[in-house]
């Protein structure tokens, strides 16, 4: 069960709940043994928080970020965000939720190599019917405002490890979503790199982005506004 402290999140009293975990939970069956992947968590996050998921392997951080993503189905509880409980959304609306409100990080990028920069932005856009212009106008002020403004037409072969991330980062901000899941982020990265890319979600967070990232670096999560550490499938609010 997490313990959930009032008033050390580091975001002031009143401010925006943006998700609600409750009493979440995910169990395996592996043969006729259950496997407890995650047990009964429960996170309240507000809005801009920058929230670091820490813990072993195998210890239920990635199993949190499926469900959270909707990737997975969960045994037991809720998960409320931005007013939306994902739990009981019917399997044919998911898609749309994830577009509308969840933005992906992915540690190796999962960026489209025959595509540039600009198109992998604009491409997340087309599946939400947003204009062409408007698209092509969101994906190049992204790509501008993380740096990458002479790398608009680059494909991902072209660019480095850092810039890939930096294009991966605009497309999941480009469907302006509620919340922003960063799986290893900076796991691919070296350690000037790893501090740029942290600078960049510390800013989105001030400006009132909310960032989850599950990440093994230490560095990483106390750069964080608050750190959650999993272990058998149990939370702790550190």
């Amino acid at each position: 069960m997490s313990a959930e402290k009032s008033g050390t999140d580091g975001h002031k009293d009143g401010q925006k709940v943006i998700m609600k975990v409750e009493n979440l939970s995910k169990t395996y069956i592996r043969g006729k043994i259950p496997v407890h992947a995650l047990r009964c968590a429960c996170i309240t996050v507000r809005k801009g928080e920058f929230l670091a998921i820490m813990g072993p392997s195998g210890s239920g951080k990635s199993t949190l970020l499926a469900l959270i993503g909707t990737l997975e189905k969960a045994t037991d509880g809720k998960i409320i965000l931005d007013g939306t409980d994902l739990t009981s959304v019917p399997e044919k609306l998911l898609p749309r939720v994830r577009r509308e409100k969840i933005g992906f990080i992915f540690q190796h990028y999962n960026l489209i190599p025959t595509l540039s920069a600009l198109e992998n932005v604009e491409l997340a856009m087309r599946f939400s019917r947003v204009p062409k212009k408007d698209r092509r106008d969101r994906a190049k002020t992204l790509l501008e405002d993380l740096g990458l403004g002479d790398r608009l037409n680059h494909k991902p072969t072209e660019l480095s490890g850092g810039e890939q991330q930096r294009v991966s980062i605009a497309r999941a901000l480009a469907n302006r979503p509620a919340l922003i899941l960063a799986d290893e982020p900076t796991g691919e990265v070296d350690s000037k790199t790893r501090d740029s890319i942290v600078r960049i979600f510390k800013e989105l967070s001030e400006k009132g982005q909310t960032i989850l990232v599950v990440t093994h670096d230490p560095e990483v999560a106390k750069e964080c506004s608050r750190a959650l550490q999993i272990t058998d499938g149990l939370i702790k609010d550190n």
